[in-house]
């Protein structure tokens, strides 16, 4: 499936997939050489088809893309490529915090930790003073650190819909990292992402994140019970005791009312620590991480294109912001059609392969030399001679008309040049007495008899990092399509990341094409059958 060209870019591989997109890395390439590697983040169909989701991406995006500060990752386009909406940002060389929490489960050591929550602190301060902007859903696949120890902060503005409550559409965040009055669609402030910061630090020194449940009943049970604290966890966090249970607490009031106040507090704590070598510490944290093999859960899943199909006024490529640093100015000509022309410097001996097959001619056998071949009179003779013999052997195979001259009639005769080689072909007439030449014709084919079975029913099976059984039988990793017999049939989903599984009974009739999507972000997982 790889390299795809996408508008202007080139997809190399997927990275990651989740909730609302799937992450790929890709390269742009333009005028002169100009190349540039970056991170395409492509839109879920499903959250395509939202009309008020859309509207809210697009006019967020647009501030993402304004963002500038060392702590974030800068958004470089926002648009619409062939009905798929997409963001284009930097390509960190590092890791999620996610995934250093996988590869560290006893979590950050408390210096690690703490510098992890002022770096992100300082972005969070930014957004909300210069851009008036709320995060909504600083959790650890959202924060990467690159192999320097360098904090960023991804996707300002852009989370999942979770649906919390009735009436919940249009709600954005991660349950179990949402305070009360995100959950319950209220106003938000910046003491909304200070709450998700607390959130996030707890996870980061005790390896567990503290909120975080199955279902909404169970996370908020976990709120309303007594806080962890963070000296349950390192004796030497005592001194960030109060400033974690106010951050965490359920009245947003009550919490620091702007992020470098959380800041302040983690700064103060680190006073005396040289935080080049927490750096530094991180730094080596990623790279073991990245060297780590991944775990069968975490395979990677081949990009497929979305089920549903572009409307023609999607068709084509729309952007909506672009960030003025990059050089996204079209060249002379298109980029799919400057790819397809110029070859790369070093082909792979593979590709170099596969060009050779397909322009080489095929040869059947040794070559003659010039001397041996046929003179072109030969062949005008040959060809020439055989177009009378089927004259010929048409009018002998359908009779000569009554009423011509008795003797010998003479079809044609070919021209002087030919006499010598080619005799003059004569047929009877008609009162002369005519040879009967037997012809064999064909009988006309009889199509095979067979018995046509019945019509099956045509299943399409979509979940993003899911695997399907239909009647007990595995049929491995969605997406994917099958064809079954007309009845009734049990198909399972389960999400082998949390361990969940969800079933649906569906009752076939021959024909039938239907769609399954399982959806294992909410809270609770939902399977949902489109006909």
């Amino acid at each position: 499936m790889y390299p795809q060209v996408f508008g202007k870019y080139v997809l190399e591989r997927e990275l990651a997939r989740g909730g609302m997109a799937r992450v790929v890395l890709a390269t742009l390439r333009g005028a002169g050489g100009f190349e540039k590697r970056l991170v395409v983040k492509q839109i879920r169909d499903e959250l395509a088809c939202d009309e008020e989701f859309v509207r809210r991406f697009v006019e967020e995006a647009k501030t993402a893309v304004a963002l500038a500060h060392p702590n974030i990752v800068p958004v470089y386009e926002l648009g619409v490529e062939l009905g798929t909406y997409f963001l284009a940002m930097e390509f960190v060389e590092g890791a999620s915090l996610a995934e250093l929490l996988r590869a560290s489960p006893r979590g950050l050591t408390p210096e690690e930790g703490a510098y992890v929550g002022v770096e992100v602190c300082r972005a969070l301060d930014y957004a909300h003073r210069r851009m008036n902007v709320v995060h909504r859903d600083v959790t650890p696949r959202n924060v990467m650190v690159d192999e320097e120890g360098q904090i960023k902060v991804i996707d300002f503005g852009i989370a999942a819909p979770v649906a919390t409550a009735p009436g919940g559409h249009g709600i954005f965040g991660s349950p179990g990292h949402m305070p009360p009055e995100q959950i319950q669609g209220r106003e938000l402030t910046a003491a909304a992402d200070v709450f998700a910061v607390a959130v996030l630090l707890m996870e980061l020194w005790g390896g567990k994140a503290p909120f975080r449940r199955r279902t909404n009943e169970e996370v908020d049970a976990a709120m309303q019970a007594p806080h962890p604290k963070p000296s349950d966890v390192d004796p030497r966090l005592i001194p960030l005791d109060e400033t974690l249970a106010n951050a965490m607490s359920l009245d947003a009031a009550s919490r620091p009312q702007q992020a470098d106040d959380l800041g302040r507090a983690l700064r103060r704590f680190l006073s005396g620590v040289d935080l080049g070598d927490v750096a530094r510490q991180l730094g080596a944290r990623v790279r073991e991480a990245r060297a780590r093999p991944p775990a069968a859960n975490e395979a990677r899943f081949v990009l497929q294109r979305p089920p549903s199909r572009p409307t023609a006024a999607q068709v084509g490529t729309k952007t909506f912001a672009a960030r003025p640093e990059l050089n996204l100015r079209a060249s002379a000509e298109p980029s799919t059609r400057k790819l397809a022309s110029t070859p790369a410097p070093a082909m792979r001996d593979a590709e170099r392969t596969v060009e050779t097959l397909a322009t080489s001619p095929i040869e059947t056998g040794p070559r003659a030399t010039p001397a041996e071949r046929p003179s072109p009179r030969i062949w005008i003779r040959l060809t020439l001679g055989g177009c009378f013999v089927a004259v010929a052997a048409f009018l002998l195979g359908r009779g000569i008309p009554a009423g011509t001259s008795s003797g010998t009639t003479t079809i044609a005769a070919p021209p002087a040049a030919l006499t010598n080689s080619m005799p003059t072909i004569a047929i009877p007439a008609s009162n002369a007495p005519t040879p009967t030449t037997a012809t064999a014709v064909p009988d006309p084919p009889v199509a095979a008899t067979r018995t046509v079975p019945p019509e099956r029913a045509q299943v399409v099976l979509l979940g993003d990092g899911t695997v399907v059984r239909v009647d007990g039988v595995s049929r491995g990793a969605c997406p994917t399509r099958i064809a079954i017999e007309p009845g009734s049939h049990t198909i399972a989903f389960s999400f082998p990341a949390t361990g969940e599984s969800k079933s649906e009974r569906v009752n076939l009739r021959a024909g039938d094409r239907i769609t399954l999507r399982a959806d294992f972000t909410a809270a609770v997982p939902t399977i949902r059958l489109e006909r």
